[in-house]
Parts: C-alpha cells; structure tokens; sequence
C-alpha cells in the first residue's frame, strides 16, 4: 500500500520521519562545574600546536588566533601577557605528530 506525502516539499529522514525543529530542542545546560579558563586556553594551546606539527595550520595563524582569545577572555588581564605566551610557547615547545 502506498501512502500519498500529504506535502511533497516536506523534509524526511531516511526512516521516513519528519526531523523535528531546532527552535523547539534548545536547551540552556546548567553545567555541574566551574570551568577553569586558564585550562581552556592550555587545552586550546596544546591542540592548535598539534594542528601545526602536522601541517594542517600555520604557526602564525594559530598563535594570532590564541592571543584573540586570550584577550576576548580576559586571560591576558588576568595573567599579564607574559605568562600567556609563555602557555603558547610551552605548548607549541615540543609537538611531533
């Protein structure tokens, strides 16, 4: 038996199903700890130095784009400059892919 699509435009999944609208799944997590930003830039530091040990991004590039978000994220006020490059240069030190 063959059911008529009552809407011919109408997106389905692959199971047949509508795909339900984002606007209605938007939820605001409340988050089970206090995020260390000092962290997040070490985490951010050393993965953008692997990216770079492996030719995938400029040096450059990735350093312009840490001190961005050192100063959009207050750590270069926090910390001083300094020691800001000193996290970049650590983790930047000894990468090998």
């Amino acid at each position: 038996m063959h059911h008529q699509n009552r809407n011919p435009g109408a997106v389905r999944t692959a199971a047949g199903a509508r795909p339900r609208k984002f606007a209605t799944h938007r939820r605001t997590l409340a988050p089970t700890q206090a995020v260390d930003p000092v962290a997040v830039f070490i985490a951010r530091c050393e993965a953008k130095a692997l990216l770079f040990a492996c030719g995938a991004l400029d040096l450059l590039d990735a350093v312009d784009e840490l001190q961005a978000s050192a100063v959009a994220n207050g750590l270069v006020g926090e910390l001083g400059q300094d020691q800001v490059q000193e996290i970049m240069a650590q983790a930047f030190g000894g990468v090998r892919c």
